[in-house]
Parts: C-alpha cells; sequence; structure tokens
C-alpha cells in the first residue's frame, strides 16, 4: 500500500469519525432489554384461576446449574449479543463458594449448549433435570458501543498521531438478566438484572470496541453474582439460614 492511498484512507476514517466528537452515549436500554426477550421463550406454567401459585419446599443443599444463552439477531444500533467465554462462566461459579460452605449449595453446574435443542424453557429445564439440577438460572445479556474522537483527533492527519494521539472513545454498556427457577415444577423465583459500563481512550488504530465490551461486561457480572448469591440466600427458610449463621 503506497503512502498516498494510505493518507486517503486514514483521511476517510477520519472524516467518518469527526462528527460525533462531542457526543455522549446514549444508549437504548429499552431497546437492548427488548433484544434479550427475544433470545429464550420463557413460557410460565400458568395456576389455576383464584389460587395463587406456590412456591416449592427447597431443601439445602440444592444443585444449581446455569445456562447461558446463546443467538445471533440482526444488529440493532450497534447491539451486540454477549459472548460467554468460559472465564465469564468461572465468575459465577466461583461467586457461589461461600454459599457451599454455608451448607446452602451441594454444587454448581453450567449446562452445555449441546445439552439444549431450543432456547425454551421446557428444554432447558429438561436438560437441568438430566444434569440433576434441582434449579436453574438462564443468562441472558446484550452489549452495546458508542465510538466517538476527543479534541485529540485532530492530530490523527499527521499519520504518527493515529497511532500515538488518544482521540478515540470507546464507550460500552452491558446488560445482564438471569432468572431462576425450579426445575422440577417451572416455578419462576423472579429475574436479577445488573448492567456494567466501560471506557476506553486509546488511538484511532488500536482501541478495540470488543475490549470495551470485555470490561463491561465484567463488571455486569460482578453485580450480577452478589445479587444471585443474596437471592440464594434469602430462599432459603429463615429457621435454615439461622441454622447456617451458627459458627
Amino acid at each position: 500500500m503506497t503512502r498516498s492511498t494510505r493518507r486517503l484512507l486514514l483521511s476517510l476514517l477520519i472524516l467518518t469519525t469527526l462528527p460525533a466528537c462531542a457526543s455522549h452515549p446514549a444508549f437504548d436500554r429499552p431497546e437492548m432489554q427488548d433484544v434479550m426477550r427475544q433470545t429464550v421463550i420463557l413460557s410460565v406454567p400458568q395456576a389455576a384461576p383464584g389460587e395463587p401459585e406456590a412456591a416449592p419446599a427447597i431443601s439445602s443443599p440444592f444443585r444449581l446449574s446455569f445456562f447461558f444463552t446463546r443467538k445471533e439477531f440482526p444488529t440493532k444500533q450497534a447491539i451486540k449479543p454477549v459472548e460467554w467465554l468460559s472465564q465469564d462462566k468461572d465468575v459465577l461459579l466461583r461467586a457461589l463458594a461461600p454459599l457451599q460452605n454455608e451448607h446452602i449449595l451441594r454444587n454448581s453446574l453450567v449446562i452445555a449448549d449441546l445439552a439444549v435443542q431450543e432456547s425454551s424453557l421446557t428444554e432447558i429445564r429438561k436438560a437441568a433435570a438430566r444434569y440433576g439440577a434441582d434449579m436453574i438460572v438462564i443468562v441472558t445479556g446484550v452489549g452495546a458501543v458508542d465510538r466517538s474522537n476527543n479534541g485529540y483527533a485532530a492530530l490523527y492527519p499527521t499519520i504518527l498521531g493515529a497511532y500515538l494521539a488518544p482521540g478515540t472513545v470507546s464507550e460500552a454498556l452491558v446488560l445482564i438478566e438471569g432468572s431462576l427457577w425450579d426445575v422440577r415444577s417451572g416455578f419462576s423465583y423472579g429475574t436479577l438484572k445488573a448492567e456494567g459500563q466501560s471506557r476506553l481512550v486509546g488511538p484511532v488504530m488500536s482501541i478495540e470496541d470488543r475490549d470495551a465490551l470485555m470490561q463491561g461486561k465484567h463488571r455486569a457480572l460482578e453485580t450480577f453474582s452478589a445479587q444471585l448469591v443474596e437471592r440464594l440466600r434469602l430462599l432459603m427458610p429463615s429457621q435454615q439460614r439461622g441454622a447456617h449463621s451458627q459458627p
């Protein structure tokens, strides 16, 4: 590639990004949440008319499983599905370790993608039952990125500035939802929601939106993990919680 061609390509890159120089990210949370609802079909069994749905008795320690949804969808305003990596799943499993010490959890595990034929609640519960789980957490997430320039982008036409000047800003928002279900009855214990934001600043030639999304996902997972631990503790009958808290 000749020097003149590189200058032309860089100039086109700058022209397409400079208009966003002073913008502030305005993430469309309702749209992101709508996308998440489309990733898994959660049909909830209905109780008989006039009869409140009774929560099944919980005996501890119980087995908890996770299923991380995966579904591609057309990108809408830079909304992207969350890429679930093995280290993401390990974050959740490690966060639950105190519950095993408290004899609330026997163990926790992840349902393999291949064990579920379709992303419906019925099929996910069947897979969890085959794993011997008592409860399942269905986890889904989406992310969005806003990329803009700051004043340092004025140095980009110098070519060297494109590699050194911190003129590009990549901001990400990641939303995570996890719904907790009884495997046998299909009873819903509710949904937990968490979000994480990140902001990276660097040269246009090196900054990656993917890195901003990864950082936002990590922060969202930390919040979600803490919420899940507290929710599981609260699900235990009060007398059992008191017994587990004794030295």
